[in-house]
């Protein structure tokens, strides 16, 4: 008996908002996004590579270009930071396609305006966000989509897209390698339009 009252006696009780107060605050990758947003638009945009530089060198060897322009992400995969200026040949709901000079002539450069869009070549450009950052898969791909929706707020909704066709625009953004052949593919972080 005298045991269980010095046990009770030398125990601390907490309230439900003391134990909440210190437990780490749950993940949230919209937060952290809107945090990394600014750093990871002046290192992809002062690390970028002219995609008319970056097609022929991928094209001829994408480990070798991997090596030289982008991050490695395993697999045989790499993410670039890459720049295009070029005149808007075509506009539709998905995509705004650019007349680039200097580009190898079956090759197709476009900015992803709807579902193609995609966080991850964004998060991978830098190489300064690692899976390992992360408690688990879901919250490292949570910030791919977050950034998504970044480059969803911060760069398409600024612009009016059908009103660029015909003109010169400069898009900074990131190329992920793994799709069609010949086409690349700038999930944007910045868009000018000359004036």
């Amino acid at each position: 008996m005298v045991l269980v009252i010095a046990m009770f006696a030398g125990t601390k009780f907490q309230s439900t908002a003391a134990v909440a107060k210190s437990q780490p605050a749950a993940f949230n990758a919209t937060t952290y996004a809107k945090q990394k947003w600014p750093d990871l638009v002046q290192k992809i945009d002062s690390k970028a590579t002219d995609v008319a530089t970056l097609a022929p060198a991928v094209e001829a060897n994408l480990a070798d270009a991997g090596k030289k322009y982008g991050e490695d992400l395993g697999a045989g995969s790499y993410a670039f930071p890459v720049k295009a200026t070029g005149t808007v040949s075509a506009v539709d709901d998905n995509f705004m396609t650019l007349a680039v000079p200097g580009m190898p002539a079956n090759d197709t450069v476009r900015i992803p305006l709807g579902m193609a869009l995609s966080g991850s070549p964004i998060r991978d450009a830098t190489g300064t966000i690692h899976y390992g950052d992360f408690t688990d898969q879901t919250d490292y791909q949570d910030v791919a989509n977050a950034l998504k929706a970044m480059a969803q707020q911060e760069v398409l909704a600024k612009i009016t897209p059908a009103s660029l066709k015909g003109k010169q625009i400069t898009v900074v953004g990131a190329f992920g390698s793994g799709g069609p052949p010949n086409s690349y593919l700038i999930d944007p972080v910045k868009i000018e339009a000359a004036q």
